[in-house]
């Protein structure tokens, strides 16, 4: 599970922004020769083991602070293959987070494991592997809302201070809006969406390349490719395949302004808001470049569908005040396949 999507961020926004025309784009209806389908044939009792790490860092001038570093291990194993499609198991193994960070994201990321830890995730998918339900999801919301109120409780009680930037009524009962529904809850395991998103699709190999407009209407530019990669150790196989594509997303400064507006007012009281938003627009208003968002993404996987090495990089420049860099890496460790036994 995602430990830092707690909060949302103007990061995760501009991420979002991004996400229609990269997956318009890869959704291509043209028929060509030329084409590699991301379909799954699992086995049952097929495992997966996987590493995840996110980590965000911010560069000003000639500094560059790391903000956080979380490390997941968590194993996927197919509980049953059926003729509609497979059910399917989440199990966490570990998190590791950077103790040189001591920000509220990694501290709630450490509070969260602690009490989710034994906490299984059962989905199913269809034929081709895209993610259909999660199955138990009514018990994980159940576990997730005791659990944020208890992080909540530590939380606050050890930085005293949160409460006066982000009032602690106001972030809880966001965080545990959005772990209500089942739609929610994907949200939370937003590894399902990273790992098995493109299932069912076909992508041509010949690069696309599109200019669009988000559903926000931001200008766009889209490049997705696909291609069958050399055998470069042991563990390739013939017929693994790569999906690359580069998204980028350019807002002028009246944008950004309207952009930050709404996200302050959610999340933070009124005075910061204030005086957040008026050094923002005031830097805005003398560096009219606004902001560009670049979304690359890399997605490998085994013949059979299984994912190999997932890895997103979110480069955000706000103005030429500051650049963020966010990255989000899932690649396998260890694997087990019926086909080989």
């Amino acid at each position: 599970m995602k430990m830092k999507k707690i909060l949302t961020t103007i990061v995760l926004t501009i991420m979002a922004l991004t996400a229609h025309a990269q997956s318009m784009t890869l959704q291509n209806d043209e028929k060509e020769d030329s084409t590699i389908a991301v379909i799954a044939y699992f086995c049952k009792n097929d495992t997966m083991e996987y590493q995840r790490i996110q980590g965000k860092m911010k560069i000003a001038g000639n500094d560059t602070t790391q903000q956080y570093e979380i490390t997941e291990k968590f194993i996927i194993t197919v509980t049953d293959s059926t003729s509609n499609g497979y059910n399917m198991e989440i199990i966490p193994v570990s998190c590791e987070v950077d103790e040189n960070t001591n920000d509220y994201q990694t501290r709630m990321a450490s509070l969260l494991w602690k009490e989710i830890k034994d906490l299984h995730c059962r989905f199913t998918t269809d034929e081709y592997g895209e993610v259909q339900h999660i199955e138990n999801w009514r018990e994980i919301r159940d576990v997730l809302k005791k659990s944020y109120v208890k992080v909540f409780d530590e939380l606050y009680a050890s930085m005293p201070q949160l409460d006066s930037i982000m009032p602690r009524k106001q972030m809880e009962s966001l965080v545990l809006l959005g772990c209500s529904t089942e739609d929610g809850i994907k949200e939370q395991y937003d590894e399902l969406e990273m790992l098995f998103g493109f299932h069912g699709k076909e992508v041509t190999m010949a690069p696309v390349e599109s200019d669009d407009l988000s559903e926000q209407g931001y200008h766009t530019h889209t490049r997705v490719e696909s291609f069958y990669p050399a055998a470069e150790d042991e563990y390739d196989c013939e017929g693994d395949y790569v999906i690359y594509s580069r998204t980028d997303t350019q807002l002028s400064a009246d944008d950004v302004k309207h952009l930050i507006s709404p996200t302050m007012d959610l999340l933070f009281n009124n005075e910061l808001t204030d005086s957040v938003s008026k050094y923002m627009n005031e830097a805005l208003t003398a560096n009219e470049e606004g902001m560009t968002a670049n979304n690359l993404a890399q997605y490998c996987y085994f013949f059979n569908g299984w994912p190999k090495l997932m890895q997103k990089v979110v480069e955000i420049n706000m103005a030429g005040l500051a650049k963020t860099i966010e990255y989000d890496t899932i690649e396998w460790t260890r694997r087990r396949w019926e086909m080989f036994e």
